[in-house]
């Protein structure tokens, strides 16, 4: 027990005449650690204990039972989630116990239960995990044991004196039925089951929420706690939406560094022994660049030196098990997602900001009057559908190899696309694969572009095949899910810079209100799955599949490089053929009018004396 002090008790005495619902002054939250308490305040890590308070105050409050009417305590592994909920319920009850009569004050009938609701994936590890804790801590409490002793009769809940109750569940509805909420936590936001249909966490917490709201309005707390496991889910999400709310939510992401707190990280002059690093493009930024760029920056933090070697061999786990930053989805195939964007910049750059050659219709969309074939360079063309009970999914991309440029030492094709495609049949319908074959048409009769290669996965293989050679068409099945290739060069163009395409957004569905960048969403959102690349649960990849079939496509085959090789390129097969090394195909080059001719050896004809002639110049692709 704390020795007596006189000046405190006048403060109690004065605070109880203040708020006259109360029998006892409830403890504030640092001395709600203390000996008298829970007694584990030296136990706490500093990062902990300052979220505790800034929850609740350094000062105890008599109107409400915390700051906030939402709260998300997110981040590395080990930083003290599961510590945090153990001692927040304890102490939401402890506040509620101090009241004369807990159910007057907050209008409720005599002898309503008040709850508090501990939700985990199951109802089995709600009571293996924070549950445990929660009872630990009570139950070697030396003011619970004085004053409000668990009833020993339940080893599945929580019982108090004045009706006041700890329930563990899950994230089944029924869990919650008939039970005043006052507060509750969710458990491992992102571990929680998903189907097409729902997301259990997200039912969850909505649920609690509603009966916290019918029944206590702001004056309930709710707490989510879990590692973000991938940018796309629950946690994630809902970190956003509380973030966005500066009055009534709080919300923290921390590392494990802020958790343990910086004095344990200090060099031998006692300063932070520390690097910097950008956690967009995953690379050490030099502290002289960093003081520079620093302001304003969300991307720049500072880690310990301990940890460097975490960050160099493996990036994508220290930043999520370190930093507490998820990647975009469970296993992120696309690590480095600054690459996306930057490609996209890369494009609006060369074609000075024209914006997407499609517009944004979901479910008829059409090409922009602009959009017409700049050259003659080969263009190659994937068609991916997916079918599913919500409606089927087309995606559909050009593209063509625009130059040649070499990346460490050897000679590699850039890759620009000329538009990204993607139709959404509402749900119940399909979409018309004669469509999708006027599209093309329109493309090459009318806007003139000069498609070498239609290729389409299996599904609508045969009869799309058949009529698109009878426009002689040249057309092969190409699959992105039985083989990672397809994505790995796409993926591979990417890291290295020599890929672009349009900003194009649409409407994921028929009737929404946002537009979103669908390639941008589906390539940040792809799962690396061991045997193939796939999207994560209620995502998409149609137009990232068409991305890949035609990137894989103008990577095979060099006939798409001709007529615009470097100039490295052609002295080196210029040597090839005097050295009797050469090994490229030569094929026919299709001509106005329809007439083939041979074409010369990657565009560039000799003239007398074995002299290079120039390309001419309807066959060199401007300089955007």
């Amino acid at each position: 027990m704390t020795a007596f002090d006189p000046a405190h008790a006048m403060r109690e005495l004065q605070w109880l005449k203040d708020h006259p619902h109360f029998d006892e002054m409830p403890a504030s939250m640092p001395e709600f650690l203390g000996a008298d308490y829970l007694n584990i305040e030296k136990g706490i890590r500093p990062g902990v204990r300052q979220e505790l308070i800034e929850l609740f105050g350094e000062e105890v409050n008599g109107e409400r039972i915390a700051k906030y009417r939402w709260a998300m305590f997110t981040g590395a592994i080990g930083i003290g989630k599961t510590t945090m909920a153990s001692i927040i319920l304890p102490y939401m009850c402890h506040w509620v116990l101090c009241l004369k009569n807990p159910q007057d004050f907050y209008d409720l009938l005599p002898g309503s239960r008040i709850a508090f609701m501990q939700m985990s994936t199951s109802e089995d590890q709600a009571k293996e995990t924070v549950f445990g804790d929660i009872k630990a801590r009570i139950e070697h409490s030396p003011w619970f044991q004085r004053n409000y002793p668990m009833d020993p009769k339940f080893q599945n809940q929580i019982r108090f004196p004045k009706e006041i109750w700890v329930l563990p569940g899950n994230s089944a509805e029924t869990t919650f039925e008939g039970y005043n909420i006052l507060g509750g936590i969710l458990d491992e936001a992102d571990s929680h089951k998903v189907t097409k249909d729902k997301d259990y966490a997200e039912q969850g917490w909505d649920t609690i929420n509603s009966r916290i709201d019918s029944r206590f309005q702001d004056r309930g707390f709710l707490l989510t706690i879990g590692q973000m496991k991938k940018a796309s889910g629950f946690a994630a999400k809902k970190y956003k939406e509380l973030k966005a709310d500066k009055v009534n939510a709080h919300t923290v992401r921390m590392t494990i560094w802020e958790s343990r707190g910086w004095d344990k990280y200090l060099d031998e002059n006692g300063n932070r022994d520390s690097f910097w690093y950008d956690s967009k493009r995953k690379e050490i930024v030099p502290a002289g660049a960093a003081a520079l760029i620093a302001s304003g920056n969300e991307n720049l933090m500072e880690i310990p030196n301990v940890y460097r070697r975490n960050f160099e061999n493996n990036p994508e786990k220290a930043l999520r098990d370190l930093a507490g930053i998820p990647p975009a989805a469970g296993d992120a195939f696309i690590s480095l997602t600054y690459k996306i964007d930057e490609a996209v910049e890369r494009w609006q750059e060369h074609y000075e900001n024209i914006g997407s050659p499609v517009n944004a219709d979901s479910v008829r969309p059409q090409f922009e009057k602009w959009f017409v074939a700049p050259d003659s360079l080969r263009r190659a063309i994937h068609v991916d559908i997916a079918y599913s009970d919500e409606g089927d999914a087309l995606g559909l991309a050009m593209g063509h190899v625009s130059k040649v440029i070499e990346f460490e030492g050897e000679l590699k094709p850039y890759i620009t696309f000329d538009f990204l495609m993607r139709i959404k049949a509402a749900s119940g319908t399909e979409i018309f694969l004669q469509e999708i074959r006027r599209l093309i048409y329109e493309l090459k009769e009318d806007r003139k572009f000069r498609i070498a290669k239609v290729t389409m996965d299996g599904f609508q293989s045969t009869e799309m095949k058949q009529q698109l050679r009878k426009r002689r068409f040249s057309t092969e099945y190409v699959s992105v899910d039985r083989s990672k290739l397809p994505y790995e060069d796409l993926r591979d163009a990417l890291y290295e810079d020599r890929i672009e395409f349009p900003p194009y957004y649409t409407y994921l569905n028929k009737g929404d209100t946002e537009t979103v960048q669908i390639a941008v969403k589906e390539l940040s959102e792809l799962e690396d799955q061991e045997k193939k690349v796939d999207h994560p649960a209620a995502g998409s990849k149609d137009v990232a599949d068409a991305m890949a079939g035609v990137v894989t496509t103008l990577m095979g085959n060099r006939a798409y490089r001709r007529n615009v090789a470097s100039l490295d390129d052609h002295r080196q097969r210029r040597e090839d053929i005097a050295t009797g090394t050469d090994s490229y195909s030569i094929g026919p080059y299709m001509m106005p009018g329809g007439l083939q001719a041979p074409i010369p050896p990657r565009g560039i004809p000799s003239g007398p004396g074995g002299l290079s002639m120039p390309v001419p110049p309807r066959l060199i692709p401007r300089d955007r």
